[in-house]
């Protein structure tokens, strides 16, 4: 009996022991992400795949300058296709154990400097062609990403509702923009209440339509990894309606300004004319750039559904099925509620134009 409690209390201690080794092993052991640039490649083919070894200098870090070497497999239709050259920058996952690097993974490349590149060229084009105005259309765009980044997101993760935080972001956005490109004037004014009302529009049929036809909001791999990794309660069907609303917002922006700006210089060249006549006057605008808007909103939609459509095809499900598909559903829910909210605000515009003027 006494041997039997002995034995008991040993096997015990050596699980405790056990338990406490895996953690320390498990705290000594981690992945870091860490730039480097390539120094030497070469290419071999294992079977029917090409393989990279590759020879890469750590660039910043604990490791920095130090040499690793690592293989870089070449998998046709994976994200990881890349082929690597000298002088390639490149994210590398390592694996520490203490102080010791034991492992080397390549994750991506580093992109930054050509898209500040594209930046910067964007910026140069706006200041050359729009001169202050352009400068004005550029501080609006930031203020755009910081009420996204800084007032929108941290809102959403608070928990706080996703339609009305939508409305008070897209509200600032608005009016900041026409604000800071046309002034406090009655133009500015015109503007925003044109996008106002076409934005809301577009936002009352997503969320009445969405709802009916039970859209969830998780439609795609990008929201199951959310809901996978994400450890907030997020309202999905609330992001994907405020999704439509951004979405929409740029498009209905330009037609209410472009409107507006039409009518208001008719006003200043012929001030006696009649507020009908004015408002068919927007219409008329409206109507020439009606085609093209909508084009562009549900161009941009499929778009970014191409790679599904095609899936579809090759599966060779019937049309009705597709349709029936959330996601499916849900861009076209995007992309006629956008078009609407735009075809409604030319006659929003118009008319607010031709009484405020």
């Amino acid at each position: 009996m006494i041997q039997k409690k002995t034995i008991f209390v040993l096997m015990i201690m050596l699980l405790i022991i056990a338990v406490k080794a895996s953690a320390i092993e498990d705290y000594n052991h981690s992945y870091q992400k860490v730039k480097a640039i390539v120094i030497e490649e070469e290419t071999i083919k294992d079977t029917e795949m090409k393989v990279q070894i590759i020879k890469a200098k750590i660039i910043k870090g604990f490791f920095k300058d130090k040499v690793v070497e690592f293989n870089h497999p070449l998998i046709e239709g994976s994200r990881y296709n890349i082929p690597l050259s000298e002088n390639m920058k490149i994210f590398l996952s390592i694996q520490v154990e203490g102080k010791e690097l034991v492992g080397v993974g390549f994750i991506d490349v580093i992109r930054d400097f050509h898209l500040k590149l594209l930046f910067l060229l964007f910026f140069i084009l706006l200041i050359i062609f729009g001169g202050f105005k352009g400068f004005r259309s550029f501080i609006a765009l930031l203020i755009t990403a910081l009420c996204i980044g800084y007032i929108f997101i941290p809102l959403i993760i608070k928990g706080h509702n996703f339609i009305l935080t939508t409305v008070i972001v897209s509200t600032i956005i608005v009016m900041s923009s026409f604000i800071l490109i046309s002034g406090f004037t009655r133009k500015s004014l015109t503007a925003i209440l044109g996008t106002i009302g076409g934005t809301m529009t577009s936002a009352i049929l997503a969320i009445y339509f969405g709802n009916k036809i039970y859209l969830t909001g998780i439609s795609d791999e990008m929201l199951e990894l959310l809901v996978a990794y994400s450890s907030y309660t997020i309202d999905y069907r609330g992001l994907l309606y405020s999704g439509i609303i951004i979405g929409a917002l740029g498009a209905v922006m330009d037609v209410s300004m472009t409107i507006t700006s039409v009518v208001c210089e008719i006003k200043s060249k012929t001030p006696k004319i009649r507020i009908r006549t004015l408002f068919f006057s927007g219409l008329s605008v409206g109507r020439d750039i009606m085609a093209t808007m909508t084009n562009t909103l549900i161009l941009a939609y499929v778009g970014t559904s191409l790679p599904l459509l095609l899936i579809f095809i090759f599966s060779d499900m019937p049309l009705m099925d597709i349709v029936n598909s959330q996601y499916i559903a849900s861009e076209i829910i995007r992309s006629l509620c956008g078009s609407i909210g735009l075809i409604l605000t030319i006659p929003i515009t118009s008319v607010v134009a031709a009484i405020n003027n």
